[in-house]
């Protein structure tokens, strides 16, 4: 027998995605979260811009800039969910998929730089 039933997941779901209860609960916090993705998008614009200005500074091609700048971005986002030897490891993961599918790994390891300030030992 599972350990919740049906039923009973049936039930909680129906109760949990009301549309009234979710309006409720998103009017509740929207303001601290209009707050927090200002800052986000804040921070991710400012890190695109200065990877932008220093693969510029390399003489990288505009045709292979946004790859970079996907690099950059899943960084970003391993760094909003990940500290310490997590989000190393999960920059190494980042860095060798990205070597895999044909980007330079010392251009990488510049963005690297400019996301986390130095590039970690793999």
């Amino acid at each position: 027998m599972p350990y919740r039933g049906y039923l009973r997941r049936f039930k909680r779901w129906t109760g949990k995605y009301d549309p009234d209860t979710i309006r409720n609960r998103f009017s509740q916090v929207q303001e601290i979260a209009t707050e927090q993705v200002q800052e986000q998008f804040a921070n991710l614009v400012g890190f695109e811009e200065a990877v932008k200005e220093r693969l510029n500074e390399i003489g990288v091609p505009v045709i292979h800039m946004p790859w970079y700048l996907n690099v950059a971005r899943q960084i970003y986002r391993a760094m909003t969910r990940h500290s310490g030897k997590t989000l190393e490891s999960e920059i190494s993961v980042i860095k060798a998929t990205w070597t895999a599918r044909g980007l330079d790994p010392t251009l990488i390891d510049e963005v690297i730089k400019i996301m986390i300030g130095y590039v970690p030992a793999y």
